[in-house]
């Protein structure tokens, strides 16, 4: 009789707890995130900045603490530049900042989410409040 209720017992555990035992729980296969698929079939995104602005502006990219320099635009002058996959894959968490060079604050903006394909382009006006960002 004994040998008959100790397997019936460890049945009634795996099916009443199969989370808290090694033994009773199967392993599944991980799956990929789409973040981590959505990164690696996307690539760089176009930048491409006009300014208008009456200084030269410097172009920043942020995520959290982490600055990146895209480069420096001359007065009256249009730049691309090519954004990295990286920013463009955590929509809302990356931040595109113009920072005049003769100015005291910078224009910001919230990069929105990127589909493949798309552009962004960046007009920086005279009045640096009216500057504007355009996804294409």
């Amino acid at each position: 009789m004994k040998r008959t209720v100790v397997p019936l017992l460890a049945v009634a555990w795996c099916v009443v707890s199969p989370f808290t035992t090694a033994e009773c729980a199967r392993q599944r296969p991980v799956a990929t995130t789409p973040a981590a698929d959505s990164t690696a079939a996307r690539g760089p995104v176009t930048l491409r900045v006009t300014n208008s602005n009456w200084s030269d502006v410097r172009i920043y990219l942020t995520r959290g603490a982490t600055w990146v320099r895209l480069g420096l635009v001359t007065t009256n002058s249009t730049v691309e530049f090519t954004v990295p996959a990286e920013f463009v894959a955590s929509p809302g968490g990356v931040t595109l900042v113009a920072d005049p060079v003769a100015g005291r604050r910078p224009w910001t903006t919230t990069l929105p989410a990127v589909m493949p394909g798309d552009e962004f382009e960046l007009v920086v006006e005279s009045f640096l409040q009216y500057s504007h960002l355009v996804v294409r």
